[in-house]
């Protein structure tokens, strides 16, 4: 048994607690939390005192963990229609150079302090990977295909991919890649299967201004450089609204739906949404956003209207780090107004929630195992991150 303390600690479920003691045994699973104020606290406890924060461990419901192999290789803040072209330049690699930038890249998260990850796979290349990791993964095997004529193969094929993550005890859904690379009947595929199999659902969203305005009008820097990789966007046809607005009736109000990124997500699709499902859930990916187009979403709106946001750290191939924890310093940096409490509830609990595994993991509850986190190098009057903050990861 040890018994953990700290100048604050969250438990998420209920508020902080100043110099709180959590009581674990030695798998990491929570046994109490233990007030000073509510609780007499015997004198022999030998109590392990820490400076700054205990959290439960991160959970990171957006990354690629097949893309850990492109570090260092993209241009930065060019805009995501030219990060498009130097993906499809430079995707590739060698079998071994894959493999092992993932396992480094998992590695990495779990020091980190990131107990569970929501993954895109275009391939079962990760499969080895997840089936080794300490990290909990559910995988989005991600379709895209703007050819009605071959949505049931790319859907079937979809199913396949599916099944060989499944064969190797992993959890996996199937789920489209955007609004703007997925054909109608795609989408259908995807939404009835998502329904059928109850399953979760994420999708990138808004993440560039061209991705709206080659909704509603046809025309920009997206659907010029589309065009130009492959002849299939030959025949776009604008629909007059955005991509959020244009596909909002395929979304049932059960799913559990999580949108990624929302770099230019305004007002009127925020209110859209959250009118047609209360279980939306708003991913923000900002050093990713900073590094492709150099812009963040607006944050605030969404603390305004008291959305569930996710915490994730994109790829390599579109981040310097695969860290929870230089996500969180960063809004923190761009919105010194959001505060820890806040932000500590979307890197925990509501991505547990999204990724349904709260019964485990997201909070300091009783009977759960959810990793801890040590978070030092912080102000705590106020209460804020700074650059030097650092992570160790106590279980």
């Amino acid at each position: 048994m040890r018994y953990l303390s700290a100048d604050l600690v969250f438990p998420i479920h209920i508020p902080p607690v100043c110099e709180g003691i959590l009581v674990v045994d030695d798998n990491g699973i929570i046994i109490d939390l233990l007030d000073p104020v509510k609780n007499e606290i015997p004198s022999t406890l030998h109590i392990e005192r820490f400076n700054g924060i205990l959290c439960p461990g991160f959970v990171n419901t957006h990354c690629h963990l097949e893309l850990s192999h492109m570090k260092g290789r993209l241009l930065q803040k060019k805009g995501l229609p030219e990060f498009i072209s130097e993906m499809v330049e430079k995707r590739n690699g060698s079998k071994e150079e894959i493999s092992n930038a993932m396992f480094q890249a998992d590695n990495e998260m779990f020091t980190n302090g990131i107990v569970a990850v929501g993954d895109i796979s275009n391939s079962s290349i990760s499969s080895i990977v997840k089936k080794k990791s300490k990290i909990y993964y559910h995988t989005f095997v991600e379709l895209f295909d703007i050819s009605s004529d071959r949505a049931d193969k790319v859907f079937n094929d979809g199913i396949d991919l599916q099944k060989e993550f499944s064969e190797n005890g992993l959890i996996a859904s199937i789920v489209p890649h955007s609004f703007y690379t997925v054909s109608d009947q795609l989408m259908k595929l995807i939404c009835v299967n998502t329904e059928k199999s109850k399953s979760i659902f994420s999708i990138h969203n808004q993440e560039t201004l061209g991705e709206n305005e080659m909704f509603e009008k046809g025309t920009g820097a997206l659907i010029d450089k589309m065009q130009k990789l492959t002849s299939a966007f030959s025949n776009w046809k604008k629909s007059g609204k955005s991509s959020l607005a244009t596909f909002i009736e395929r979304f049932n109000p059960k799913f559990s739906v999580q949108l990624v990124h929302n770099t230019f997500t305004g007002p009127f699709d925020l209110q859209m949404m959250l009118r047609k499902n209360s279980r939306i859930y708003w991913c923000l990916c900002i050093n990713a956003n900073l590094f492709i187009e150099n812009v963040t979403p607006d944050i605030p709106m969404f603390t305004k209207e008291k959305c569930l946001v996710t915490i994730g750290t994109d790829s390599y191939a579109s981040n310097l780090s695969l860290s929870v924890l230089d996500e969180l310093r960063m809004i923190a940096y761009k919105y010194p107004k959001i505060t820890m409490e806040e932000m500590l509830t979307w890197a925990t609990i509501n991505g547990a929630d999204f990724l349904q595994i709260s019964d485990k993991y997201g909070s300091f509850e009783k009977g759960k195992k959810p990793g801890i986190n040590l978070i030092s190098g912080i102000d705590i009057k106020p209460l804020k991150l700074k650059n030097v903050s650092k992570l160790q990861k106590l279980f």
